[in-house]
């Protein structure tokens, strides 16, 4: 779905190459490596594998799979918010429509990300958050470090309808993710741990 919503709404930012828009920018890359480690980072304090292998093919699948994907749901429900912001301040303030599309932009976003995760990838994924008192306190903060990384990446969006570079940052989040957590998907039953 995402890929044909995609290639009918987004056709104009998978056509384009922006990249070297966006790398050309050193603050920018600061920031998406920044935000790259701070999530990981704090990701690997809390997460759990149980003793589940990783399996090359599957964990490499994903990441590439998903990260394409998933990024163009997130860039659409950016792009709706873009647009419908874009809209309505051109009704009473159009000299705002950039700066309130970025914002709707960044509301869908964000809509979007905590309802794909809170509906579909905690009930697919396996248990897989630490429960320790120290894990608790981290994951309290992990949010904030979610939001920075949506930030960044909707900057990419705002300023260089650059979307390959978040693909990119997103198949290396969902590498890590893969490998933190291990979830059994495709896998053959004796390369699974028993879950307890």
């Amino acid at each position: 779905i995402s890929g044909v919503l995609g290639v009918i709404f987004l056709w104009d930012w998978l056509s384009a190459w922006n990249v070297a828009a966006t790398w050309s920018q050193p603050w920018l890359v600061l920031l998406l490596v920044a935000t790259l480690v701070l999530g990981q980072v704090l990701y690997a304090a809390v997460a759990r594998h149980d003793g589940r292998p990783i399996v090359w093919p599957v964990t490499l699948l994903f990441a590439l799979g998903n990260g394409f994907f998933e990024t163009l749901a997130f860039a659409l429900s950016y792009r709706l918010g873009e647009v419908l912001g874009h809209a309505i301040a051109s009704l009473v303030a159009p000299q705002a429509a950039s700066g309130l599309g970025f914002a709707l932009g960044i509301v869908g976003f964000v809509i979007f990300g905590g309802l794909i995760h809170g509906l579909f990838w905690l009930k697919l994924l396996p248990p897989h958050l630490d429960d320790s008192p120290r894990a608790r306190a981290i994951r309290k903060r992990r949010p904030l470090a979610e939001i920075a990384l949506v930030l960044v990446w909707s900057l990419c969006f705002w300023l260089y309808t650059d979307i390959w570079t978040v693909i990119f940052f997103h198949i290396l989040v969902d590498f890590f993710l893969m490998l933190f957590v291990r979830p059994p998907f495709l896998s053959r039953p004796d390369q699974t741990a028993p879950h307890p």
